[in-house]
């Protein structure tokens, strides 16, 4: 209850001042008739009511204009000679009075604004002290001064500066918050930029690596095939390279689009896995297993992307004699992969393309994402075997 309401108070300052200034000059107006004064006769009020009524009824604007009603309150209570708070404080009706004004509008200053009027007017607070030292020293002046006091008011400033050091300490602290939101800000925000970076280099690596690795594999195919005569085979293998050429130009526009935050075509997911292998220059078998579902669209891009790398590697290292099986297996849990070959050079392809390389470190982050796993390694028998795991991301 006590939170909603300082929530309020926040969130609503013109409104909360608006009330806070009510309530005072309503109390003030009935404390009146428990004195030797009334309200019915206003002409019968000291001066020093209409000061403290006026004194109050500025705080409505004590935060929107904190230095003015700080100078109009400042005014009030030096003309009213009521100099000595502390005595105020403890007198009858006066006990709200413009003093204790002075006290909130010298808290709100040191909260709320950084004004060197300010200290002006907190250090004006000892020209009482200097008058009443002044005619210590001086003699009567022609001024209606009160008798001087044993501590020459120095308790006021004392009291005036607490106030004021009070609302100084609350703004000091309201800024260290401050500055302490704007940095967990910029900290998410150069995190969050990391993780895009990491995404894009995954991208970007995923596209560029695949692609140019089939294109380079098959031109050195199509030489080997024209120094042998074979046009089938080297027109099988250009086709191949014009193929990915024209799939990698795509990929990397479709790329460019997202950078620029207008994307031209949807991202490739689970069903371009297909095309994907019946394109290569090598015997790809797919299978599907389980009851298909509605895969998001990060979990289809992270599985195009795995099968992709997997598919590389084979291309690389397997051999031009080897086949590969791409499986994806329906699970309740999530979406399983399995990419084999029966190629060449598995013991290369784990220390090159694995371990230490940034193909299975790829799809490992590409996995980790979705709360997923990947494993690699070589088969017994010989061959490759890359297996994935991709947890369902969607309600």
């Amino acid at each position: 209850m006590v939170r909603r309401a300082l929530d309020w108070w926040s969130d609503h300052p013109q409104l909360a001042d608006a009330l806070l200034a009510a309530i005072a000059c309503a109390v003030l107006l009935v404390e009146v008739p428990y004195s030797d004064q009334t309200i019915a006769h206003p002409e019968r009020l000291p001066l020093t009511f209409w000061g403290d009524l006026l004194a109050y009824a500025a705080l409505a604007w004590r935060r929107r204009f904190p230095v003015p009603v700080l100078g109009l309150v400042w005014t009030l209570w030096l003309i009213g000679g009521r100099w000595d708070i502390w005595a105020e404080w403890n007198a009858a009706w006066s006990e709200l009075s413009t003093p204790t004004a002075l006290m909130l509008v010298l808290y709100t200053s040191g909260r709320w604004t950084s004004s060197a009027w300010t200290g002006l007017f907190l250090g004006g607070t000892l020209l009482p002290t200097a008058l009443t030292v002044v005619r210590m020293w001086a003699g009567p002046l022609p001024l209606p001064l009160p008798d001087p006091p044993d501590d020459l008011y120095v308790v006021s400033f004392v009291t005036c500066f607490a106030a004021w050091g009070l609302g100084r300490l609350r703004r000091s602290e309201a800024e260290a918050v401050a500055r302490a939101v704007v940095r967990e800000e910029a900290s998410r925000t150069q995190a969050a930029l990391a993780e895009e970076r990491m995404r894009l280099a995954r991208e970007l690596h995923d596209i560029v690596a695949h692609n140019v690795s089939a294109m380079v594999i098959q031109s050195a195919g199509a030489n080997a095939a024209l120094l042998d005569d074979d046009k089938v085979s080297a027109s099988a293998a250009v086709e191949t390279i014009g193929h990915a050429g024209r799939t990698a130009l795509a990929e990397l526009r479709l790329l460019l689009g997202f950078l620029r935050e207008s994307p031209t075509a949807p991202r490739p997911g689970i069903d371009a896995i297909q095309a994907l292998a019946e394109w290569l220059p090598i015997e790809v078998r797919f299978q599907i297993e389980g009851e298909a579902r509605h895969v998001p669209a990060e979990t289809g891009l992270a599985a195009y992307r795995i099968v992709q790398e997997a598919l590389t590697n084979t291309l690389k290292h397997a051999g031009k004699d080897a086949s590969a099986e791409v499986s994806l297996l329906y699970v309740p849990e999530g979406l399983h992969i399995q990419v084999t070959d029966d190629g060449v050079g598995s013991a290369d392809r784990w220390m090159g393309a694995g371990r230490f390389g940034h193909g299975l470190i790829g799809m490992r982050e590409r996995a980790e994402m979705s709360g997923g796993t990947v494993d690699a390694g070589a088969l017994p028998g010989g061959g490759f075997r890359v297996e994935a795991t991709l947890r369902w991301t969607d309600p």
